[in-house]
């Protein structure tokens, strides 16, 4: 399904992916929690989230009738913040339902933990989908390259490259290359 997403915007495995380009394409308007202060969120709101905890709360796709917006917290890195998008994309096309979501009585969100790891799931595979993590794990990158590369932060990077990186390390192992060029080995 990633795949198919960033085929309808003419990317290729290795080209960046900007989620709000997505968001977009499928009619979902995206939002910052300072642009709701003209709806009416009130700024003690706007400051607890951007200021005081800003780690409480990042982004959230918010059903209203049958369309979609997606209301997110600028105070994060944009790094951050185009993983958050990314990841309420996720939510929307896996078509994840609204009934699972509640709050607890300390008033914090509740989620569904399978859902939100299809979610994440979802959101590598937009930002870095496996096909480029194997290429280049095979070609050596760091977690730096990466998160350059595909504007995310490293640790998203590792998050989506670790597994890629077991795989051409054994493959180099097995098949006696070395692992960052592809070369055989010389004895």
């Amino acid at each position: 399904m990633a795949q198919e997403e960033r085929t309808a915007l003419d990317l290729k495995p290795n080209d960046p992916f900007d989620p709000y380009a997505l968001a977009d394409e499928h009619g979902i308007d995206v939002y910052t929690l300072s642009s709701l202060v003209e709806f009416g969120v009130s700024t003690e709101v706007l400051n607890h989230f951007t200021a005081l905890d800003s780690s409480a709360w990042s982004a959230a796709l918010v059903p209203l009738g049958t369309a979609r917006v997606i209301v997110e917290n600028e105070s994060h890195a944009a790094v951050r913040r185009r993983s958050n998008i990314a990841h309420e994309l996720g939510h929307h096309l896996l078509e994840h339902s609204f009934d699972n979501v509640v709050f607890g009585e300390d008033h914090k969100r509740q989620f569904n933990e399978e859902q939100e790891k299809q979610a994440t799931f979802m959101a590598g595979e937009l930002l870095i989908p496996l096909t480029a993590a194997e290429r280049m794990a095979f070609d050596g990158w760091d977690n730096t390259r990466v998160a350059a590369a595909y504007g995310v932060s490293e640790q998203f990077a590792q998050m989506q490259m670790k597994g890629q990186r077991v795989r051409a390390q054994r493959a180099a192992n097995k098949y006696g290359f070395q692992h960052a060029t592809r070369r055989p080995r010389l004895e």
